[in-house]
Parts: structure tokens; sequence; C-alpha cells
């Protein structure tokens, strides 16, 4: 995930830089230019903004899914231990069932 934010920040960056120098190297008044910089600027950190929502969507949908399939996971896994957990205890009492007989018997 951080190359993908440092992807983000040097497209933003480049994006930025490069509209900068083509603005300041144009044939234009000075009062013109910096408004076309100034608008420039606003495009371009609206789209970052944008790009961060999608981003910020993704990665929350992400854990929302991890979140559920680690629940399940965990529903899953509760159940087959109490499963076991009563097996045992089934097993047990009929051992001690068995045991309790074999001693009432008398020998002979």
């Amino acid at each position: 995930m951080n190359n993908r934010s440092d992807f983000v920040a040097g497209f933003i960056l480049g994006g930025l830089l490069g509209t900068a120098l083509a603005l300041l190297f144009a044939p234009r008044p000075g009062d013109e230019m910096r408004d076309r910089l100034l608008d420039s600027a606003d495009e371009v950190r609206e789209r970052a903004r944008e790009r961060a929502d999608e981003v910020l969507k993704k990665v929350r949908s992400a854990a929302e899914d991890l979140s559920v399939r680690g629940k399940s996971k965990v529903d899953e896994s509760t159940a087959h231990i109490r499963e076991s957990i009563d097996r045992g205890l089934e097993t047990f009492e009929e051992r001690v069932r068995g045991q309790n007989r074999s001693e009432e018997r008398p020998e002979g």
C-alpha cells in the first residue's frame, strides 16, 4: 500500500509542477498567469481529494469484507469447538457410567 500512496503523491506533485512550469513559461500577463496557476492548483487539489476518497472507500470496503470473513471463521471455529467439547463430555459420561456399572456388579 505504501508504493501506491507514494505513486499517488508523486503523480500529484508532478502534475502541480508541470502545470506551474507550463504556465510560467507561457506568454501571458502576470495577473492572468497567477489566476491560471490558482485554477490549475484547485483542479489538481480537487482531483486528489476525489482520488483519496475513492481509495478510502476501497480500503473501508476491504476492511469490512475482512471483518465479515473473520467473524464467519470465528463463528465456524466456535461451533466446531462446541461440538468437540460436547462429544468429549458425552464420551466421558459414557465411560463414567460404564465404570459405575462394572463396580455395581458383584464379582462372582
